[in-house]
């Protein structure tokens, strides 16, 4: 509260100095008496000028689908998303049910998501790019580490029946006066990240951005050895009311010491990479508004890794298998793609058509797409297909919401999976997604199905090369949810999944995560909004999870359950955050025999301001 009121008088200063900006022009009179005897005065021939903020046109972004669903939104603007206090995209898709994050440690520790069981099931896309798994040693499982979820302006998630795929669209600037964020932040494991932003538009409508975080960690040593990561952004662009040519880049580096696992039974080889992703970008109109709107980019993403092969070869008989199990891994990967994507929005009714055309490895991918929505008062539908890209899948996707009446809705969707990568034959899968609810008072309660059928299962490789990849029967999961508003300012947002089997590889049979929160701006107190107050609580539980190995055997890890809680204080433009994960110190890991973190405590602020 110190910080607070400290913040609060600097920032006060700040909010008169706006102030003064808005002044048109300040003329100075040589011929004025007063002149003469104010020391402090300086003559002018000349009329002192102070600019004007003006907001100039927006650069082009990419187009987001429509958030169908019930009682919920997975849509965050750039504010709300900080306030989440997701410190990595992994945090951010715990929320979704069906979803099950692994994590082998803490925030620099490999992180990768698994949907209804499956890892290549989840997708994430940066203004409008498919950011793909370029590391070898993922075995095409992205490891969500990579993506640097604080440059996002906004972000959605879209929740499919059978894949869920994550929108982020970049921070852009429209205020000639330049802006300039820093966050700051630290806690246990010796984890400090600093972050800066600078942008700044132009009179001639020319924009300049950049940013960049850094964070280094030290777990305790019986579990490895320091990390730390370097995130760079970049941007220039211009834009007018309806055309807009942008180049970004962003790039990753990070140095991931050995993650050693409990009692020293396993490690995960230390890890020294850059993730290099540059696009150029030319628009016309708006995704979101405009009658008709059209993009095209270029996009080249790369990759340099320097690492140790873990021994993946359990009993090497030629030559060629020991150069195989204990070659070094040093590469660089190189991927382009080029996008054309046109769309059209009238009234509720938005459509687009896409072609994209992935290159890299010695060959070239067309993989064109199409996306329909409609979105009335009661009713909400959503569809989407894409041919097969890079890994040889094409998805097709329908997605409805259907509110009736006001305290009575129904969710569904549908999905269908196609997987030509063998040459003879194709392999097909279908899933179904549905919810329903009746909503009391402010408060909806609702149940529901997920459906995945019979598919063969992708290994983290990144935990364990010793992980298989097994083919699993169809399964069926029932879902309960509470969400909405219980009392005044309090909030729930509580799910549960049941699956009807406990064999199931890579997903608990049960996992439930309840939030409990407060969000308020104290409107009667602080009726100009300079103000805002957000505390919650969080209750994750799963039982144990299982992992097949090659040699047909299995590995599990035990059920948890954790408690964290979050509270954010806003002072104008300042934030002050504090997190605190596994309040009661509970002994648990996501993957075989890599210990999660004990209590961890993370606290900062965050302050943006203008110059």
């Amino acid at each position: 509260m110190v910080a607070g009121a400290v913040l609060h008088g600097a920032l006060a200063a700040q909010v008169r100095d706006t102030i003064k900006r808005r002044d048109t022009t300040i003329t100075i009179s040589p011929k004025a008496d007063s002149l003469s005897k104010d020391s402090l005065a300086k003559r002018s021939d000349t009329a002192k000028v102070v600019k004007r903020d003006t907001i100039k046109p927006a650069l082009a972004h990419s187009e987001l689908p429509a958030d169908v669903g019930l009682a919920r939104k997975y849509y965050w603007n750039r504010d709300s998303l900080f306030a989440t206090g997701a410190i990595t995209i992994a945090d951010l898709l715990e929320r979704v049910p069906g979803l099950t994050m692994f994590h082998a440690g803490w925030i620099s520790a490999p992180a990768m998501p698994a949907y209804m069981g499956e890892f290549q099931r989840v997708r994430v896309f940066l203004d409008g790019f498919e950011m793909r798994a370029l590391d070898p040693r993922g075995h095409g499982v992205l490891d969500l580490t990579q993506v640097n979820l604080w440059s996002a302006e906004d972000a959605l998630i879209e929740e499919t029946a059978d894949e869920v795929r994550v929108y982020l669209r970049t921070w852009r600037v429209r205020a000639t006066t330049p802006v300039t964020r820093t966050d700051v932040s630290t806690g246990d494991q010796q984890t400090n990240l600093y972050r800066g932003f600078f942008g700044q538009r132009y009179d001639n409508s020319l924009a300049l951005q950049f940013g960049a975080q850094q964070y280094g960690t030290t777990p305790p040593p019986a579990f490895g050895a320091s990390s730390d990561q370097l995130g760079i952004i970049t941007r220039v662009g211009w834009a007018s009311p309806r055309w807009s040519i942008d180049a970004f880049a962003t790039r990753s580096s990070r140095h991931r010491g050995v993650i050693i696992a409990d009692d020293g039974v396993d490690s995960i080889p230390s890890h020294d990479s850059k993730r290099t992703d540059a696009y150029l970008r030319f628009g016309h109109g708006d995704p979101d508004t405009s009658a008709l709107w059209g993009q095209a980019m270029v996009v080249a993403s790369k990759f340099d890794y320097t690492g140790v092969r873990t021994f993946n070869v359990p009993d090497p008989k030629t030559k060629l298998d020991s150069i195989h199990a204990f070659s070094s891994l040093d590469t660089s990967v190189y991927r382009s793609q080029y996008i054309a994507t046109v769309g059209a929005v009238r009234g509720p009714l938005r459509v687009s058509a896409a072609e994209r055309v992935f290159g890299g490895g010695g060959r070239t991918v067309s993989a064109p797409s199409v996306r329909a929505s409609v979105t009335l008062s009661r009713l909400a539908v959503s569809a989407f297909g894409e041919g097969s890209g890079p890994d040889s899948v094409a998805h097709a996707d329908l997605r409805a919401s259907f509110t009736p009446l006001s305290f009575v809705g129904a969710f569904a969707s549908a999905g269908r999976m196609t997987d030509n990568r063998v040459k003879d034959s194709s392999f097909t899968a279908t899933y179904l997604r549905g919810e329903a609810g009746i909503r009391i008072k402010r408060l909806w309660f609702l149940g529901g199905l997920l459906r995945r059928d019979s598919v063969r299962l992708t290994a983290p490789a990144a935990f364990d090369t010793t992980l298989a990849a097994p083919g699993e029967t169809r399964a069926t999961g029932v879902t309960a949810a509470i969400r909405g508003q219980l009392w005044r300012f309090v909030n729930a947002d509580v799910w549960a999944v049941k699956w009807n089997d406990s064999l199931g590889f890579y997903r608990p049979r049960y996992q439930t995560r309840s939030e409990l929160f407060v969000r308020t701006n104290l409107l009667k107190r602080f009726p100009t909004g300079d103000f805002g107050l957000m505390f919650s609580g969080i209750h994750e539980y799963r039982s144990g999870v299982r992992f097949p190995l090659r040699d047909n055997s299995v590995v599990s890890v035990p059920g948890y359950r954790t408690i964290g809680t979050l509270l954010e204080i806003r002072i104008l433009s300042a934030t002050v955050s504090w997190q605190f994960r596994n309040v009661l110190g509970e002994r648990y890991a996501q993957v075989p025999f890599f210990v999660m973190p004990r209590q961890t405590n993370f606290y900062g602020v965050r302050w943006e301001f203008l110059n």
